[in-house]
C-alpha cells in the first residue's frame, strides 16, 4: 500500500541519501551545491523562488508564503547576490521551514552554522554582497514565486520533495522515489551494519561483495 505524504516524508528522513543513489540515476543536483551547515538530513516540500533580480522584498514575500515543512528553493540569476543570511534564516525557522536551498551564494556563514540543528542550508558559495530592498520584482510579486526553476542541473517545482545531506541535494517528484525503491533502500540500510561487521571481522571479501 502506498504511503501517505506524511509517511513518505518520515520514511525519507530515515533513509541514507547515498543509498538512494544505488537505485536512482536522476534528480541529483550538481556537486557545487553543498551544505553550509551540518544539521539533520533535509527532507521537505519545495517552495520555489526565481530571483531574477537581487530584490530582498521578493525574498521576504517568499518567506511569508512558507508553510511548516516547506523548503525554500531559490534560483539566483547570475549567482552574484546572497538572498539568505542570519535574519532570513531566523524568519524561515519562525515559519516552520524544513530548510533552504540556494542556487547561488549565501552570507553570514557563522550564524547559519549556529542554526544548523534548526535549519539545514545549502548553497553554491558565500559572498558579502547581498540582495537589496529595491522592489525590482514588484511588478511580478507572485510570478517569481512557485515558478519552475533550474537549480544545479535539476528542474524544481513547488511541491517537489527536496532531500539534502553532507553529500548534496536530491530532487524527487511529490510521490517520492516509488515504494519499491524506498523499501529497497531502507532494507539496504538495515543490512549494512552486519555487512560492515563481516568485512571488519576478516571474512573473505569474495564471500561478501557482489561481482556480477
Amino acid at each position: 500500500m502506498s504511503r501517505s505524504t506524511e509517511e513518505l516524508i518520515e520514511a525519507l528522513k530515515t533513509v541514507e541519501i547515498p543509498t538512494l543513489g544505488h537505485f536512482l540515476e536522476d534528480g541529483f543536483c550538481d556537486q557545487d551545491l553543498r551544505p553550509v551547515n551540518s544539521g539533520p538530513q533535509l527532507v521537505g516540500r519545495a517552495r520555489t523562488l526565481d530571483l531574477t533580480k537581487p530584490d530582498a522584498f521578493a525574498v521576504n514575500r517568499a518567506l511569508l508564503a512558507l508553510e511548516p515543512g516547506d523548503v525554500l528553493v531559490i534560483r539566483v540569476a547570475g549567482r552574484g547576490h546572497a538572498p539568505v543570511g542570519a535574519v532570513t534564516a531566523h524568519a524561515a525557522i519562525a515559519q516552520g521551514a524544513a530548510g533552504i536551498v540556494v542556487d547561488g551564494p549565501v552570507t553570514d556563514q557563522a550564524a547559519l552554522r549556529e542554526l544548523q540543528d534548526q535549519l539545514p542550508v545549502f548553497s553554491t558559495g558565500l559572498t558579502a554582497r547581498t540582495t537589496k530592498r529595491s522592489g525590482e520584482l514588484a511588478n511580478e510579486p507572485d510570478g517569481a514565486l512557485d515558478r519552475a526553476i533550474e537549480i544545479a542541473g535539476q528542474t524544481v517545482r513547488s511541491g517537489d520533495l527536496v532531500l539534502g545531506d553532507a553529500q548534496g541535494v536530491l530532487i524527487l517528484p511529490p510521490t517520492g522515489p516509488g515504494d519499491d525503491v524506498l523499501d529497497a533502500a531502507l532494507a539496504s540500510d538495515a543490512a549494512e551494519p552486519a555487512l560492515v561487521a563481516r568485512i571488519a571481522s576478516g571474512e573473505a571479501l569474495a564471500a561478501i561483495i557482489a561481482t556480477e
